[in-house]
């Protein structure tokens, strides 16, 4: 049956399963919907042999079997076939016009390319929500009945190198007021698998969006590392104009180079980690007393009752827990940083949520992963990621952080609660 004739009853339907090799039988939606693929197969098979042929025409200035006076010996020379992966299924031998000098190339078939552009973004997309490369063969099978190898998947994710690299290199504008600065450790195979860390930045402008600043790779958490990458952002644009405040976690040397970036913002210490490194000095009887009156140093009204708390809190547990209260004492300006910003914005200011919340993604993402099998494969998983956060964050501005004025007119866009996890510490 002709893939151009017109399905105008449900006999027609049969009879084009019955020619297409299935068996004719009672029609229901399922048998429909295979046939109906099938049909629009053969009608795009035979769609683009016709638009190639014409293509040639128009390229030889002649018809099949037309000679010119201006003629330079350039003849049609038959066809050869090839395949083509398309969202309506594999298109198996479409017949492809060539010419004896080998000069022509169909507009509407790429000479290398085997799988329609929309199916290589399916695939990436999977691969980076997290599915195996064994069940992005089983997806894509069922899908459009054809799977892919996990080199063939590999190959089609390193698609993302050529944006990861631009996007790494990509001027940043100076308009960050706060960011967030944190690292995490990932498997990622070399000589033999090694855990390395992952430093990123996260940054909320002055019209309180945030973004992704940049991330960087390296074999370890070190005041040089944080000093390599807070001199990569800086090169790129971000000069500190607008920036008032940098939060982050007590990791080695991290503190010491975004000072030395960054002199005029102040640093502010996760009260999260915080408290979980005085849990780790007190006995298990006395933690939940102990962690709640720390607490109220830092959920306050004000900094000048906070330092009340301070005092207090200080006063009743020196004898007792003198461990706790020295770990909380030798960081206690940067503690209470937060309470020098507008009140709207503290619980957003006081831990490293924002990007925590960013590395949990990553986790779950990558838990299918025993080890990334290098260095490029690791960034171009995480530059999927930041790329979905971002355009997550174009369009949200956070509460509380709309005080801030703006550098340029932006419409006005959806509010997002800022989430207070920071008031849920383990035992």
């Amino acid at each position: 049956m002709s893939s151009s004739r017109v399905l105008e009853s449900d006999a027609d339907v049969k009879d084009l399963l019955e020619a297409d090799g299935m068996p004719r039988k009672e029609l229901n939606q399922e048998v429909f919907l295979s046939g109906l693929g099938q049909y629009l197969r053969n009608f795009l098979r035979e769609a683009f042999k016709t638009v190639i042929r014409n293509e040639l025409t128009v390229f030889l200035g002649r018809g099949p079997y037309e000679r010119s006076e201006e003629d330079k010996g350039n003849y049609r020379n038959g066809s050869y076939r090839r395949s083509l992966d398309t969202e309506f299924g594999e298109l198996k031998e479409i017949e492809v016009a060539r010419d004896r000098d080998g000069e022509f190339e169909p507009e509407v078939l790429d000479r290398y390319r085997r799988r329609q552009k929309k199916i290589d973004r399916a695939v990436i997309a999977l691969f980076v929500g997290g599915i195996s490369t064994r069940r992005v063969k089983k997806v894509m099978k069922m899908l459009i009945g054809k799977g892919y190898s996990a080199g063939t998947v590999s190959n089609i994710n390193k698609q993302l190198t050529e944006e990861m690299k631009k996007w790494l290199e990509s001027p940043l504008a100076d308009d960050v007021r706060y960011i967030f600065l944190d690292g995490l450790n990932l498997p990622v195979r070399r000589f033999t698998v090694s855990k390395e860390s992952l430093l990123m930045a996260i940054g909320v402008t002055v019209a309180g969006h945030r973004k992704v600043l940049g991330v960087q790779l390296g074999s370890r958490e070190s005041a040089a590392s944080w000093r390599e990458f807070l001199k990569g952002l800086k090169a790129r644009g971000l000069c500190g104009k607008e920036l008032r405040l940098g939060v982050m976690d007590g990791l080695a040397g991290l503190e010491t180079a975004f000072e030395e970036a960054y002199p005029r913002a102040k640093t502010q210490r996760c009260v999260v980690h915080k408290l979980r490194n005085v849990a780790a000095k007190l006995p298990r009887s006395i933690q939940k007393k102990c962690l709640d009156g720390l607490k109220r140093v830092f959920h306050a009204a004000s900094e000048a009752k906070a330092r009340v708390n301070w005092l207090r809190w200080k006063a009743k547990w020196e004898k007792i827990a003198p461990g706790a209260v020295g770990c909380v004492e030798k960081d206690l300006e940067a503690l209470l940083s937060f309470y020098q910003f507008p009140k709207s914005q503290w619980a957003g200011l006081r831990t490293t949520n924002r990007i925590e919340r960013a590395f949990k993604e990553f986790r779950r993402r990558t838990r299918a992963m025993d080890s990334f099998p290098n260095e490029e494969c690791c960034l171009r998983c995480v530059y999927a990621l930041s790329k979905e956060l971002d355009e997550r964050w174009e369009e949200r501005r956070l509460c509380g952080f709309s005080t801030m004025k703006p550098t340029a007119e932006t419409a006005k866009p959806r509010c997002v609660v800022a989430n207070e996890e920071e008031r849920k510490v383990p035992a």
